[in-house]
């Protein structure tokens, strides 16, 4: 693996192998989805690059089969002076089990993991990931580098088996290049955020996206800030985090607020979709506040035995800022961001 920089990381490389087979059979029986996932934001020249690169292990009823590995490849090639929205060609699957790939591995050598299915493997040597191979037409050789420590929003490993629910994500950055239709991208800037998570019963994408307002989930990257925010309002689940220097800062419910300014109606699906947004993040910490605009799309879904979820990927950028108590100001200029929407649609029982 080549290691252009520097990383850092508390993942141990046994939280990267399966953690399914912890899961009690009930769990196995009803839902299981145990994945490795990375959405990943760059520049390449005068182009903005998003992707999303998933493998799931997958099993029980709610999926429809008992055991099997599902794919995910999203990729916008966006224009970077491109700043109005249009029915932009994307990649993008459905991930479901009609689709299963072939020949799915997770093998724990002495200081590595690999996930490997079909053309496409992922190889986890902290603090690195190794995205290669192709799917979907997109062919990968990055290297993914940690940044701090991960964050375990989904509870420790430890918690599976009681829990049904465990795993973290990690900030990143992103380096290397693909190819895709004849053509070699070389990332000149790049970020991650690489996901480590495992379902078991009653966490499957349906229940926790049914609702009629679904959600938005976002990211915003520079060399000096990076920012996540996460509103599902009718719940009130508000979830965000800013990394500055060393500091890392959560807000919650009460300290977000999000609104919409500005709506597209998207020709491909005849569905209009949130495109900006002013969001704010209030804390005794820092108050952050976001302009945010994109102008590229992307589609997926995830498509189980009783239902599917539609998900919507918008590329952009944010201007605004980060006010710390003690008077510093960190500006947000221009930074890349990606945004997604989306709720999930339950079908009625046959």
């Amino acid at each position: 693996m080549k290691e252009q920089k520097k990383a850092t990381s508390n993942v141990k490389t046994a939280d990267e192998m399966n953690h399914m087979i912890e899961l009690p059979k009930e769990h196995l029986v009803e839902h299981f989805q145990d994945h490795i996932a990375f959405l990943i934001m760059g520049k390449c020249e005068d182009k903005d690059i998003f992707m999303a690169i998933g493998m799931y292990h997958v099993g029980g009823n709610v999926w429809g089969i008992d055991d099997g590995i599902v794919q995910q490849t999203n990729l916008i090639i966006a224009p970077s002076d491109l700043r109005t929205i249009s029915n932009n060609e994307f990649v993008g699957n459905r991930i479901g089990p009609t689709v299963e790939s072939a020949n799915f591995q997770v093998v724990e050598e002495s200081n590595r993991v690999i996930w490997k299915t079909g053309n496409r493997q992922i190889t986890c040597r902290l603090p690195y990931w190794e995205l290669k191979g192709e799917h979907m037409g997109v062919d990968l050789d990055l290297t993914i580098g940690g940044i701090g420590d991960c964050i375990p929003y989904h509870g420790p490993w430890a918690d599976l088996a009681a829990k049904g629910l465990a795993g973290n994500e990690h900030l990143c950055w992103a380096s290397g290049s693909f190819t895709y239709q004849g053509k070699k991208y070389t990332l000149d800037e790049g970020w991650a955020v690489r996901e480590r998570t495992c379902l078991g019963k009653g966490w499957d994408v349906l229940t926790l996206l049914g609702h009629s307002t679904g959600y938005i989930w976002g990211w915003c990257f520079s060399e000096s800030v990076k920012v996540f925010c996460f509103a599902e309002p009718e719940v009130n689940r508000y979830v965000g985090r800013v990394w500055s220097g060393d500091q890392v800062l959560s807000y919650g419910p009460g300290q977000i607020t999000v609104e919409p300014l500005e709506r597209w109606k998207d020709p491909m699906t005849d569905v209009t979709i949130p495109i900006k947004w002013k969001i704010k993040m209030e804390s005794d910490d820092a108050n952050v506040e976001m302009n945010v605009a994109t102008w590229s799309r992307a589609l997926y879904g995830f498509h189980l035995a009783k239902g599917y979820t539609t998900h919507y990927c918008v590329l952009g950028r944010t201007n605004g800022s980060v006010v710390f108590s003690d008077g510093r100001i960190v500006p947000m200029d221009d930074c890349q961001t990606y945004f997604e929407t989306a709720k999930a649609t339950i079908l009625p029982k046959g």
